[in-house]
């Protein structure tokens, strides 16, 4: 049978993962010819929750954005068709973690490692100049959907599979063998079945065994090879290893993105700090990674040993007692899946280990040699790596004195022995909760430490490209954007143009009316330009009495009527400079749009320019067009 003749009948028999309406229409809108930025973003706007996400996107470090953008309009301008299809499906499965019944499917796993495949093949694509980075974002974090899938529809007959821990061959071909498909050809049919790009379907179904020089297509090729590259950054970041290949084999691979051996290392610290803010935003479980240089170092066995992090909802408990049968007893009594349990015989013992090891949760006994309970509780509480960890003690007395001694010294909770394992499990658990919200507490301190900083740094960014009188973003901005779309147009067919405008006579309005009503006369024209122009167009200052704006998605007509509009409303403007004097301003404009043998930004600025010129040359007032 068929591989999409057995998906269809897994949609009519299961209810397999898929995207949203709201997202379905945006991917449908995308690749449709007739439909516009407007168009898509009215649809997002209809989800809210949606639009956040996108308003986030558009604002994060990822998209490298130098003014705010607070629309979707600008957002979706920003991000561009492509990227709005891709991210809204991407958002869209994000957004749906809801457990699925198969109980040995790790789906916080599946979920944190995907997310890192998708950082980590969006910033391979940032070095390509052929793939879009936001599809690669989605073409990553869905390439393996097929087993999310397969473990919803099959619940009972998956958890059989993956019992067996097979790798990755075996697994493809058990697959096949049960349920007729295995979850990369499962994977490649829903992302035909999504209206995703054909070639994003093939290259997942070869990616995780891909092998340079196989494919003959070399779209494919570089597709597949970005897969599989960002594949065996993700295992790295989930200390998912051994790798199938080595990390000096990754390096090489890494080496055709012009990431050098010794670059790599940083490269790699940046997709996990991505991946650690991304897990963040949606609630997606990471964790900490340890340095590449030294995973390099460490066999698959030291590394699970010695620096694999515990599990977010682990707590690592130790437990001091002097007698060995309690301390066994204690051992028994406390063990659970959310715990980790670490003994110490006597206080000193204790104490060395707390400061090597840093237990959040601390049950001693009172009485012991060398160091007792109480001794060591003062001993944490002077110590800056222990003064926070929750402490219970045991002790034999209820007597009021010797409680109030216990937590004078630091205990937090006590315990009368002889108890009850019921008692002192329910002490516990009361400790687990505080200890949860400080965890809590710290992340978000973390978090809000950590975009206090970039903030800072954005600010001080958005400071150096603006223009500081009249608010538009500066030349340097303009420059840079213009990179973008004509990167976007020379990749998508995209239409882009420019409009150069001047004022005219403005060193008379200088000489005649002085440098401060010079200054109000640009302000005024600027927000006028601002007033005028479209959501998706970029208005800036060039220097002096020169303006760009940058046009994407309006070819010449277009252009045209935008300059005329702005032409018009400056003339008909009347600008009241200081003393009661009035200015009547005039402006001259020339537009260009992009063509095909333009070899970057700069030639389509020049086209304008002499439109521009011609435009002055003509009697001023006017717009002329590059050809």
């Amino acid at each position: 049978m068929e591989n999409s003749e057995i998906y269809k009948r897994l949609t009519a028999e299961s209810k397999l993962p898929s995207p949203s309406k709201v997202a379905t229409e945006v991917i449908r809108l995308c690749y449709s010819e007739s439909s516009s930025l407007q168009d898509i973003a009215n649809v997002v706007e209809t989800d809210p929750a949606l639009s956040a996400k996108f308003l986030k996107y558009a604002n994060s470090a990822l998209m490298g954005t130098m003014v705010p953008i607070t629309s979707i309009q600008r957002a979706a301008v920003r991000i561009g068709i492509r990227g709005m299809a891709s991210m809204a499906l991407s958002f869209s499965f994000l957004s749906q973690q809801n457990k699925c019944e198969c109980r040995e499917f790790n789906y916080h796993r599946y979920w944190s490692k995907s997310l890192a495949h998708a950082i980590a093949a969006r910033a391979l694509a940032q070095k390509s100049k052929n793939l879009d980075p936001d599809e690669l974002f989605t073409c990553a974090l869905l390439s393996h959907i097929g087993e999310l899938a397969l473990a919803t529809a099959f619940p009972e007959e998956y958890v059989e599979i993956l019992a067996r821990s097979l790798g990755t061959k075996e697994m493809l071909e058990e697959e096949q063998r049960i349920f007729e498909i295995h979850h990369h050809n499962l994977s490649a049919e829903m992302f035909t079945d999504w209206g995703l790009p054909k070639l994003f379907g093939q290259a997942v179904r070869i990616h995780e065994s891909y092998v340079a020089d196989e494919e003959e297509n070399e779209e494919l090729a570089e597709l597949a090879e970005i897969l599989h590259l960002s594949l065996q950054i993700a295992n790295i970041c989930v200390l998912d290893l051994p790798l199938s290949i080595s990390f000096d084999a990754v390096e090489k691979l890494a080496e055709n993105y012009g990431i050098a051996a010794k670059e790599f290392g940083a490269f790699f610290e940046q997709i996990v700090l991505t991946w650690q803010e991304w897990g963040y935003l949606f609630q997606i479980p990471t964790q900490q990674c340890p340095l590449y240089h030294q995973l390099k170092t460490l066999d698959a066995n030291s590394i699970e040993a010695q620096v694999r992090s515990r599990p977010e909802t682990e707590i690592l408990l130790l437990a001091v007692d002097d007698d060995p049968l309690t301390l066994l007893n204690l051992t028994r009594i406390l063990g659970s899946e959310s715990r980790q349990i670490i003994t110490a015989e006597n206080g000193k013992q204790a104490l060395q280990i707390a400061l090597e090891k840093r237990p959040e949760m601390v049950i001693t006994d009172w009485r012991m040699p060398q160091m007792d309970g109480l001794e060591l509780c003062m001993a944490l509480r002077q110590e800056t790596t222990t003064q926070h960890t929750y402490i219970i003690m045991l002790t034999g007395a209820e007597a009021d004195d010797e409680l109030v001694q216990a937590f004078d010294a630091g205990a937090d909770d006590y315990v009368v022995k002889p108890f009850t394992p019921k008692v002192l499990e329910a002490r516990i658990r009361g400790g687990e909760r505080l200890i949860r919200y400080q965890r809590k507490i710290n992340r978000d301190r973390e978090v809000i430490q950590k975009y206090a900083v970039r903030l800072g740094v954005a600010n001080r960014k958005l400071h150096t490209m603006t223009d500081a009188l009249t608010g538009l973003p500066n030349r340097r901005n303009a420059m840079a954007r213009l990179k973008d779309v004509v990167a976007e147009s020379s990749r998508y067919g995209e239409k882009l143009s420019c409009i150069m405008i001047d004022v005219d006579h403005f060193k008379n309005i200088n000489d005649t009316h002085g440098h401060d009503n010079g200054d109000l006369v640009l302000k005024e024209v600027a927000q006028i330009f601002s007033k005028n122009a479209r959501s998706y167009d970029m208005v800036s200052r060039m220097g002096g009495e020169e303006f760009l704006v940058i046009s994407t998605r309006s070819d010449r007509e277009e252009s045209l009527q935008l300059a005329e509009r702005l032409r018009a409303a400056v003339e008909k403007h009347v600008m009241e400079l200081g003393g009661g004097t009035v200015a009547q301003v005039t402006i001259s404009a020339g537009v260009a749009s992009w063509r095909d043998e333009y070899a970057n930004g700069g030639e389509l600025i020049k086209a304008a320019d002499d439109a521009l010129y011609r435009a002055k040359k003509n009697g001023r007032n006017r717009v002329e067009t590059a050809w």
